[in-house]
């Protein structure tokens, strides 16, 4: 009877060694599972804080770049500027009154094409006339918004403010004399000469920022170097002064993007007449500052 008391009490004293030994293995597992938490999070910690170190001196360092580009762009814009405005008239010629006014902008055109009417516009420039034939029939939509704003005296005082030599072309046409500049209306591109006949000298088109979005700015080319695709809309054919062309191209460029002629050329005035008396006003003209003799076509 003794020796069955004794084995229970054992029997009870291991149970309860195992229990304690299990309540301390877990307590040793939960300290160390705990650790490995601390560890985890401190050394998270350590990663973020690195990470938005390295974040923060990144953005410094890509701000100062920004202000050192914005101060080094806003240099080279200012000595353009100052550039670009002392410069002489070219040609020896001077600045027509019209130059410098501020340019209206329109909701659309007027209709102002006569039905069988071969339209020329004879365009006087610090250089010397170019007289162009109108595609009133290839075009009209343009050549109607053409002849309107010339009507309305809009191209009067403004400068040729691009030559973009690479492709041989003369810009025109904007009323603060800025390739951004909107004269308030889109066009429709009527592309069908441009495909038929490409931009060969003397070619005029219009200038655009995509498809039919052409508005006031035109160009004239001026040699063969015109080579891209027809998406520009051709308007008229330069018929006399191609040479006051190629003179105003041969002006040294400045400016930013190098385009811009180191003298100043203003288109004076723009007189919109028929097929018939088109020889008779494109004699030599020293009206509206022009004080020279037209170059010698080539």
């Amino acid at each position: 009877m003794a020796n069955r008391k004794q084995t229970k009490h054992e029997l009870k004293e291991r149970k309860r060694a195992a229990r304690e030994a299990a309540r301390r293995a877990e307590r040793r597992r939960t300290m160390v599972t705990a650790g490995i938490v601390a560890a985890v999070i401190a050394i998270g910690g350590a990663l973020i804080g690195f990470t938005i170190f390295q974040d923060r001196t990144a953005a410094v360092e890509q701000q100062r770049a920004a202000e050192q580009a914005a101060s080094e762009a806003a240099r080279e814009a200012s000595e353009a500027a100052e550039q670009t405005a002392n410069r002489d008239v070219a040609c020896d010629a001077e600045a027509p009154p019209e130059a410098g006014n501020e340019k209206p902008t329109f909701a659309e055109p007027s209709d102002v094409l006569d039905t069988g009417t071969d339209y020329r516009a004879v365009i006087d420039t610090s250089c010397g006339q170019v007289t162009i034939d109108l595609a009133e029939d290839a075009a009209p939509e343009t050549v109607n918004s053409f002849v309107f704003l010339a009507q309305e005296g809009f191209y009067d005082g403004l400068e040729i403010f691009r030559n973009a030599a690479s492709i041989g072309a003369l810009q025109t046409g904007s009323g603060t004399n800025d390739a951004s500049w909107q004269i308030g209306y889109t066009l429709s591109d009527e592309l069908d000469l441009a495909a038929s006949e490409g931009y060969e000298a003397g070619a005029v088109a219009m200038a655009n920022a995509g498809p039919d979005t052409s508005g006031s700015q035109f160009f004239f080319v001026y040699n063969d170097s015109f080579a891209l695709e027809p998406t520009f809309t051709r308007f008229a054919t330069v018929t006399d002064g191609l040479g006051v062309l190629s003179t105003i191209g041969d002006i040294d460029t400045i400016g930013p993007n190098g385009e811009t002629p180191a003298e100043t050329v203003y288109i004076n005035s723009v007189e919109i007449v028929d097929a018939g008396s088109a020889s008779e006003a494109s004699t030599p003209s020293t009206t509206n500052g022009s004080n020279h003799e037209p170059a010698t076509e080539e």
